[in-house]
This record gives C-alpha cells, structure tokens and sequence, in this order.
C-alpha cells in the first residue's frame, strides 16, 4: 500500500538540511571550472494560495574548501569578507510554474551585503508522502550572476592572455522540504 500524494502545497515547509545543498562553480584558469559546495544552508519555503515564497540562507564561512590559505583568501574581504557580511541571502520577490514541474523564480541575493536581482530556473516537485507520512517538496534552481556585481572583483592576469577568474558564476541549490504546517 503506498501513500496517497498530498494534493496542495499550502503552507510552511521547513528544510530537509540533509537532503539539501547549494553550490557554486566559476570558470578557472580560462580551461576549467572550480566548483564546490557549502556545508550549512537554511532555507522556508512558504504557500499561500497562488503565492509561493522562498528565502534561504548560507553561512560563507561554511564553503567546503580544506585547504587553509585558499579558505582563508576566500573568508578575506577580497571575497566574501566574512567578518563584517557572514550570510549569503536570498528572498524570492516571485515564483511561476510553468508546464509540468518547471519554475521560474525571480529574488534578491544578497552577497557581501550587497543585494541584487537575480533570477533562476528549474524544478519545483511534489508534494509527495514519504515513507513515514511527512509530506515533502523539492526545488531545484540554477542561475549565473557575475561576481563583480557583488564586489567579488579579485583576479589575476594570465601571463598569455586571459584571466584566473572568470567573472559568471553559476549558482545551484537542491533543496528537499518537509511541511511543518497546512
């Protein structure tokens, strides 16, 4: 016997922090891409009728790098300057389904205490009953935002040509959420 799927995605959602990430990658060395992930995220995912609010929060010096002088150029003020901005932000100032479960979510980020307007695509999923009876919601968002918008301007020029940094950023969150209330 399987559980029946809830049929609305009224109400407050918390976030499945085990089941979820958020994740960053930048071109690098003008051949590759850096990519990495952060170990503390927190997000709400709230629904009101037709109106769908998202917000979430990273804490920068969470960023899931080992080794110590690059984690600690990162945490310096030519990036995320952790002692005066800790907190990555984001609040959605609109979300629209599309066919199936595509989304579109237009919000501010906050990086660096700087906010900007973003907007990311991707999947909004469910509900759907878990095996304990939780009902649950996934989104999955991607975006690019270029860095320097948000004082990330550190590079290095490459002795032939080019840049250390590339200046997009393609930004990821996979988020899993369980209904706190209806």
């Amino acid at each position: 016997m399987s559980a029946a799927a809830p049929d609305t995605l009224e109400g407050t959602w918390a976030l499945d922090k085990l089941h979820s990430t958020a994740s960053f990658a930048v071109k690098h060395m003008v051949v590759s891409s850096f990519s990495t992930t952060f170990k503390e995220i927190d997000a709400t995912f709230v629904a009101n009728g037709d109106q769908i609010e998202l917000t979430g929060t990273v804490p920068a010096e969470s960023i899931d790098i080992d080794l110590p002088d690059f984690r600690g150029h990162l945490m310096s003020a030519e990036f995320f300057d952790v002692e005066n901005t800790p907190n990555i932000e984001f609040r959605s100032t609109s979300v629209r389904r599309g066919a199936g479960d595509s989304v579109e979510v237009d919000g501010e980020l906050t990086v660096k205490g700087i906010t900007q307007p973003v907007t990311a695509t991707g999947t909004l999923t469910g509900p759907v009953a878990d095996v304990m009876g939780n009902d649950r919601v996934g989104v999955e968002l991607q975006a690019v935002v270029d860095r320097t918008k948000y004082d990330l301007n550190w590079n290095a020029q490459l002795p032939k040509g080019g840049e250390a940094l590339g200046n997009d950023v393609t930004l990821g969150v996979h988020l899993e959420f369980i209904r706190q209330e209806a």
